[in-house]
């Protein structure tokens, strides 16, 4: 009995799976909102910024983009397997865009240094969070994106550092882009 049940719940997440990534293909190839666009972003200092500066600084460049927080256990684990990918496109037009969604800037900054792991680095404003989890219907982070060198949406729901599939979904937007 408890095989089938197993069995019966892995068919479901499946399904749910695959019925959100359908979901989100429309996005595919799209520009993201403007009011995504405008979403307000703080520097390591404290400045502010805008989601549509960040991406303009980064265009030309594929970019790995990493919703996580300092308190999440599962966005910690996989800041190693994150260095992996980095080390693996090194001298490669790739960028790695963490984007922190913690209330507190101390703890973001703490927690930074915890995971110490190159890339560019913001927080989002707390009351701008919703906008990306509308966008991409996310459920909890880490969750992550892969940006076009145009700065378009190319998988917008991309897997997790920690699945070996995620280098060919890099490799194919790169080898896109050229």
């Amino acid at each position: 009995m408890n095989a089938k049940l197993l069995v019966s719940s892995l068919l479901i997440i499946f399904f749910l799976q695959n019925s959100i990534a359908q979901k989100l293909n429309h996005l595919k190839g799209t520009a993201f909102p403007k009011d995504v666009l405008s979403v307000t972003l703080y520097k390591e200092n404290g400045d502010s910024t805008t989601f549509k500066k960040v991406l303009k600084k980064l265009k030309g460049t594929v970019v790995y983009l990493d919703f996580w927080a300092s308190w999440c256990g599962p966005c910690i684990r996989e800041m190693p397997k994150s260095k992996k990918i980095q080390e693996y496109f090194v001298g490669k037009n790739v960028s790695f865009l963490y984007l922190s969604t913690d209330t507190q800037h101390e703890k973001w900054i703490a927690g930074m240094k915890r995971i110490n792991i190159a890339g560019h680095h913001y927080r989002i404003k707390p009351e701008d969070k919703i906008l990306f989890k509308r966008l991409f219907n996310i459920p909890g982070i880490p969750y992550y994106v892969i940006i076009d060198k145009k700065g378009n949406i190319a998988e917008p729901r991309a897997d997790w550092p920690r699945e070996e599939r995620v280098l060919k979904q890099i490799q194919k937007v790169l080898n896109k882009d050229m």
